[in-house]
């Protein structure tokens, strides 16, 4: 059987596991996972009865055609190379590692390589999985990965040139998101002693809708900001002075985030 083997059952693999199971893109009896935690594998089992089980990475790698491999990127050399001696060259290695380039992965497998970078939203079916195929990735597994990955939400096909900025976005962002959300909420609450759990809602709720404005209106968030920010009006003052500090904290944000980008997986 074409099995999709997924070796790591942390935070990633759980998700894409739970994603593929519940969309229905894969049943029960086409799914194998592996991983180094006993308890990991334990907690697999009693969520998903009937799952494949693979006691090592190598006999996962030896029944499974596509394989993810969903560990931290300073794990992902060590486990290519652990299962590399037992794959033909057929097989289809999908990585999840930031940081680590094509180039490296097919310097230590000879088959189809292709890099993913999910996202935390994926496990609510939402965001934008980018994908990046290597040069040896045929159509038919190009789609196949592609499909799979649109099972959890949006997939966009990047180069390699241009992944570090787009992980910023769709698989970092969500975190910078979250962070302004709370500073938003948590200022708003101190200022006006608003109670801060009702803020943090107000401000949550805020968010999404103005995502979903956008998508929906196609508008821009210059658009957004004329109708709301009227000449001498609140909202004008505010955004002002967020126009007046932003650039420059983005700037250093985007700087920062890229530096470590290029250290990852190293």
């Amino acid at each position: 059987m074409d099995r999709v083997g997924i070796i790591g059952y942390g935070h990633m693999g759980s998700m894409l596991v739970n994603g593929f199971l519940s969309s229905g893109v894969l049943g029960i009896d086409e799914i194998m996972v592996a991983s180094k935690r006993q308890e990991s594998m334990d907690a697999c089992a009693a969520a998903w009865p009937g799952i494949g089980i693979a006691r090592t990475n190598r006999e996962l790698a030896r029944q499974c055609r596509l394989i993810i491999i969903a560990v931290r990127p300073q794990e992902t050399r060590g486990v290519l190379n652990e299962i590399a001696s037992v794959m033909d060259g057929d097989e289809h290695v999908v990585s999840l590692a930031a940081g680590i380039s094509l180039e490296d992965l097919e310097g230590l497998f000879s088959g189809s390589v292709t890099r993913v970078v999910p996202t935390a939203t994926s496990a609510v079916g939402q965001g934008t999985t980018l994908v990046c195929h290597g040069r040896q990735v045929g159509m038919l597994d190009a789609l196949r990965a592609e499909g799979l990955f649109s099972s959890i939400g949006n997939v966009a096909l990047v180069d390699e040139v241009n992944l570090p900025a787009a992980t910023l976005l769709s698989s970092c962002g969500p975190g910078l998101l979250a962070a302004i959300i709370e500073e938003l909420a948590g200022a708003t609450a101190r200022a006006s002693g608003l109670e801060a759990g009702r803020a943090l809602v107000l401000t949550t709720e805020m968010a999404a809708a103005t995502a979903a404005y956008l998508r929906e209106t196609g508008k821009t968030p210059g658009d957004l900001v004329e109708e709301v920010a009227t000449g001498g009006g609140v909202t004008e003052a505010g955004v002002q002075r967020l126009r007046e500090r932003l650039p420059g904290v983005f700037d250093g944000t985007v700087a920062a985030m890229l530096e470590r980008y290029g250290t990852v997986g190293k």
